[in-house]
């Protein structure tokens, strides 16, 4: 007889100081499915879903289709809309009392009234299957809590950052599945903190090197210890406020309780014993101007663009995209021979339609979220191109069709502005072949990205400089008022050495 489990995905990453709301509208523009429409719209995509389906086709399990929800990081989700995604997927398993359940869910969501959104499913799901297996895939800035852990049986994260191994943690944790419903696997997880409690910014989560590349590196050795089916590091979202914030690790191990607890003690003790590496000095936006100029002057320096990040404006961490500091600065300077995407400017982008292709007129572009980010460009500016938005995206980190809307690009003052319709990240450098720019000819370039722009871009560019600009995922995070967070923290406070690890392990 042919296994059934149910499959589904809650993705979202919460930043509790974005301007940005999360309404039902954004998760529409993002990708919000229910129920069978989910086994033709999902399959073969370049999702966790994606990935869950395929192996459900190999396996030869039926498939019971819950929900399937994406959308950019922002503000908590909408209390209202988080109960009508809750009840779409709990309904099916209730239903249909599958075998096993399979999500994916990003681990650092959080909605109005609800600050632990995948311990809060993990319990529902738990409370309708009950010893049947719940196995999770994650990305690895989840904020996991002991009230998670303790109801799900397997946690499979990202191993990388920029997240280029999502297909095959989604793969791992259907297999583990596949073992758990033949019987040959118990799965069992243990979730512990470090000795004391860490919110470590994600500025140094780059998993090629640094503190991650550390403990994964240890990860992989207890991976090799027999009974250790994953060891998942999570460095933690830092800009969810809410008690469950920071860096934690999940061993999920073979009926073995006590080995999973004792793995994720080890390697959250190696956290807090490395957590000064994952403090990271930046250059503000003035400094990153004159280096740049600096750099342009220097005729030995390797070919290929200066990359600007604009790592507080990351769309991919809660930013609006429309921050404007860094920009205006870059004027004030005089640079020149600058490519700058994406811009999320609906108003702007409508104007330069109505302008028409070649033709000039002063815009207003961006600064619309948030005052205290940086009044808007006041400029003269030509339209030089407009475009549907639509492309296809090659970047390891993120496959297939993609849409930013309505965009134009906007020239002013040695200036190329990628103005959109659609709040996205610039994670591929097909974000500028598709408006007409070559971003490996342009001299410098400037991405509202933090990380994961580097698997498509980082071949490309002669030097990356990460900017201290004002933003909702700035790496300062002092600069946070924060409400929620149990104190003492570090980094955000001194600490004394002589607490213990707390562990929690989950038969």
């Amino acid at each position: 007889m042919k296994k059934r489990v149910a499959i589904g995905m809650i993705s979202h990453e919460s930043n509790s100081f974005s301007p940005v709301s999360t309404p039902r509208s954004e998760w529409e523009t993002w990708g919000l499915t229910a129920g069978a429409d989910i086994l033709t719209i999902w399959k073969g995509s370049h999702t966790p879903v994606g990935a869950f389906l395929d192996y459900a086709e190999q396996a030869g399990w039926e498939v019971i289709p819950t929900l399937a929800a994406q959308t950019l990081p922002s503000k908590p989700t909408d209390a209202q809309h988080y109960r009508w995604m809750k009840e779409q997927l709990l309904a099916p398993i209730e239903r249909e009392q599958p075998d096993g359940v399979l999500l994916f869910m990003h681990g650092a969501m959080m909605a109005e009234g609800t600050d632990d959104v995948e311990g809060d499913i993990c319990r529902a799901v738990k409370g309708i299957i009950g010893d049947r297996p719940l196995i999770l895939a994650m990305d690895l800035h989840g904020n996991i809590t002991p009230e998670m852990c303790a109801h799900c049986d397997g946690v499979f994260a990202f191993d990388t950052n920029p997240h280029i191994d999502l297909i095959e943690r989604a793969t791992e944790a259907a297999a583990c599945m596949e073992q758990a419903l033949l019987g040959t696997i118990r799965p069992v997880t243990a979730h512990a903190d470090p000795p004391h409690r860490m919110l470590p910014p994600t500025i140094n989560m780059r998993t090629a090197e640094g503190p991650m590349a550390e403990l994964f590196a240890l990860a992989r050795q207890w991976e090799e210890r027999p009974g250790i089916l994953n060891v998942s590091v999570f460095g933690g979202f830092p800009y969810c406020d809410f008690s469950g914030a920071g860096l934690s690790i999940v061993a999920t191990a073979d009926g073995d309780s006590s080995l999973a607890a004792a793995c994720a003690t080890a390697i959250a003790a190696k956290a807090w014993e490395i957590r000064d590496q994952f403090l990271k000095e930046i250059p503000t936006y003035e400094a990153a101007v004159r280096q740049t100029l600096s750099l342009l002057a220097d005729v030995n320096r390797p070919s290929g663009p200066i990359i600007l990040a604009d790592v507080a404006d990351n769309p991919t961490g809660g930013g609006a995209a429309d921050t404007t500091v860094l920009l205006h600065e870059l004027l004030r300077c005089g640079v020149t021979g600058v490519a700058v995407a994406c811009i999320h400017d609906p108003e702007t982008v409508e104007q330069a339609i109505s302008t028409g292709l070649n033709n000039t007129a002063r815009f207003t572009i961006g600064g619309r979220s948030c005052p205290d980010y940086g009044a808007p460009l006041e400029v003269v500016g030509t339209v030089l191109a407009l475009t549907d938005g639509r492309f296809t995206a090659t970047s390891p980190v993120s496959r297939g069709e993609q849409d930013m809307g309505p965009t134009a690009v906007i020239e002013t003052g040695g200036l190329k502005l990628v103005i959109t319709t659609h709040r996205r990240a610039c994670i591929d450098t097909a974000v500028f072949t598709s408006v007409g720019i070559d971003p490996a000819a342009m001299p410098v370039l400037v991405i509202k990205s933090r990380g994961h722009f580097r698997a498509s871009f980082e071949p490309i560019a002669s030097s990356i400089l990460e900017v201290d600009a004002p933003g909702p995922a700035n790496p300062s995070l002092h600069r946070f008022p924060y409400r929620n967070i149990p104190r003492p923290v570090w980094p955000l406070d001194e600490i004394a050495e002589e607490a213990c690890c707390e562990t929690h392990d989950h038969p």
